[in-house]
């Protein structure tokens, strides 16, 4: 309406002009949100395989044997894995097999070599670890070094123990 008016002016004055339309101002309003995660920290037993010492035939001897457990922790947090003493005894430093006739067959576990220090369930003796994250490319594989000692008075049969491996973190 008002270029209009001043269009009228001025063509009534027999003046050429444009007039301009008076800029309304803008108003902007802003304001600002985080976005996030947390990650919380985490370990898995993938998996622990048993140990087999085989078939022996009856005589005194040591046998010795490895089995695996791989476990995966949050990148950079630091766990612990023990290894219990077993149903049998319930003792780290006395494992053993059992007929399930009350006949054991001592065995141990050690992380570093058949004869290395017994693996136990405590920060003593358990492995100290850090994650390197979770997800199949980032499996920490122990080694779970066995050995037996049969006396060769044993009976025959199957001898066996449970042995559970707890991560704590």
């Amino acid at each position: 309406m008002r270029a209009t008016h001043c269009l009228a002016k001025l063509a009534s004055a027999g003046v050429l002009a444009l007039c301009s339309v008076p800029a309304y101002a803008q108003s902007t309003v802003t304001d600002t949100f985080r976005v996030m995660i947390t990650i919380q920290g985490t370990c898995l037993v993938i998996s622990a395989s048993d140990i087999d010492f085989g078939t022996q035939l009856s005589g005194p001897g040591t046998y010795t044997q490895n089995g695996l457990i791989q476990v995966q922790c949050t990148k950079d947090l630091p766990f612990l894995l023990g290894l219990d003493g077993g149903t049998t005894t319930g003792d780290v430093s006395a494992r053993a097999m059992t007929n399930g006739a009350g006949v054991e067959i001592p065995y141990s576990l050690h992380q570093t070599s058949p004869t290395g220090p017994n693996w136990g369930n405590d920060p003593a003796t358990g492995y100290s670890g850090t994650g390197l994250g979770v997800g199949p490319a980032y499996n920490i594989d122990l080694t779970v070094y066995a050995e037996a000692v049969v006396a060769g008075s044993e009976p025959v049969g199957t001898y066996s123990d449970t042995v559970t491996a707890t991560v704590t973190y």
